[in-house]
């Protein structure tokens, strides 16, 4: 344990000059602060240094909100450390415009299409897709959490399935094309019944959405390998081809838009990954600490050295940040993208996630972002310590969780507090009298 001038941190104070300093400072400006205290002057400044102390844990995070991702990613996918993640979503399908079909016409075929970008794990395994028509209501305005079962809103009887192995083609010049299909036949019923329903039920999206509610799409569990695939939701839609007595080739669109509820749906099975003995705990720590979005897991961090800095005098601190380090062996970076960024989020007294203060002045100032050349993420928490001695906050816990909790497939492994490589504290402070 690495744990330098603590007994100097025991009388830290004054912070409540934090945030006069920091807007009148320039980085490594520490002189400007004795302005603020009328005959003072500098004793020292030094850095406080502690790693070793700081405990993690690695907890479920399986209420989460899943309403409005950026991507629905779907797929079966058996991730070597983080065990089986199935994904599935639900949406509203919405009319393209007023149709106006002619009681001469019949159904061709009724087509669902979906559009990805994004595929994180094995591309080679061969996924199955299942469709089922939703007997319950979506609304747009609900809060959905991770723990809602989604299917339950859903008919028993399937309106098709489609298997197929997701990948990326390339055009001619060997590059990425932008658009990825995949597309499925539905049930002819499905199509009759939009093909005869009655204007009046078409008139509008709210009178349309009472008659038909939408599609819950999950995938079939593969026992080894897979993927996560990121939908886009602006790219999915049903296509209904019709002919009438008169005419051929006739076609309607009913798309999933910025206007429709979509809510995903995860399912995660950790019988067998390396943290599973010691999950949702904060006794027994692991040299290693796991991070997944899509419902999976987030890391709880206590600092128990910050409730002794409350109420000192006579100091005054110019910065202070965590770090945590990610175990890259373990990781896998090569074949598993790791989170662009992630968040540190301090518990409040009654135990919810909540943004320090630093977070406030600017992304990059409050930090997060991942550095490759370090193989770490840092956070500047210098305001969040200056209420933790004013009194404002009481706990010193945090949760390091996702940035994209919902629509991101990328995990990372971290190393712990008690690793050979321990998350770390640096503060910089200033004494004056």
């Amino acid at each position: 344990m690495k744990n330098r001038n603590f007994e100097v941190f025991s009388l830290v104070g004054a912070i409540f000059i934090i945030s006069l300093i920091i807007t009148g400072c320039k980085k490594g400006d520490i002189s400007l602060g004795k302005n603020l205290l009328p005959g003072s002057s500098v004793v020292y400044s030094r850095n406080y240094y502690e790693a070793g102390t700081i405990r993690s844990f690695t907890y479920f995070d399986d209420k989460i909100r899943v309403d409005h991702p950026a991507y629905n990613f779907i797929g079966s996918f058996n991730d070597p450390l983080f065990g089986r993640t199935d994904g599935g979503f639900a949406a509203q399908y919405r009319l393209a415009a007023n149709p106006d079909y002619d009681k001469t016409a019949t159904l061709d075929s009724l087509i669902l299409r979906l559009t990805y970008k994004q595929l994180y794990g094995d591309t080679l395994t061969k996924q199955t897709l299942n469709v089922y028509e939703l007997n319950g209501d979506l609304d747009y305005d609900a809060k959905y959490l991770s723990s809602f079962n989604l299917k339950s809103l859903a008919n028993t009887k399937s309106l098709g399935s489609v298997s197929f192995i997701p990948r990326f083609k390339t055009d001619s010049a060997k590059t990425d094309t932008t658009i990825q299909y995949i597309r499925l036949m539905l049930n002819p019923e499905l199509g009759k019944r939009l093909l005869k329903m009655d204007s009046l039920q078409m008139i509008s999206n709210e009178e349309f959405l009472k008659y038909f509610k939408g599609l819950y799409i999950e995938p079939a569990a593969v026992s080894r390998k897979g993927t996560l695939i990121g939908l886009t939701v602006a790219g999915s839609g049903m296509g209904l081809y019709y002919h009438t007595a008169t005419k051929d080739s006739l076609f309607f669109s009913y798309n999933v838009t910025s206007n429709s509820a979509n809510v995903a749906a995860f399912a995660h099975d950790y019988q067998k990954s390396p943290f599973i003995p010691h999950m949702n705990q904060n006794i027994i720590q692991d040299s290693l600490i796991y991070l997944q979005p899509t419902g999976g897991t987030k890391v709880r961090v206590d600092i128990p050295s910050m409730s002794k800095w409350k109420d000192s005098t006579q100091y005054v601190v110019s910065k202070a940040s965590v770090v945590f380090h990610v175990d890259t062996l373990a990781t896998d970076f090569r074949r598993y993208d790791l989170p662009s960024r992630l968040y540190l989020k301090y518990m409040d007294a009654s135990g919810v996630e909540t943004f320090p203060k630093d977070s406030q002045l600017s992304s990059v100032y409050y930090g997060g972002i991942y550095d490759a050349t370090t193989a770490t993420y840092t956070f500047n928490i210098t305001r969040h310590v200056d209420q933790i001695i004013s009194g404002e906050v009481l706990t010193t816990s945090f949760y390091l969780v996702h940035a994209n909790r919902n629509g991101s497939a990328s995990r990372v492994v971290l190393k712990g507090g008690n690793s050979s490589q321990p998350i770390e504290l640096y503060v910089k402070y200033t004494r004056y009298q």
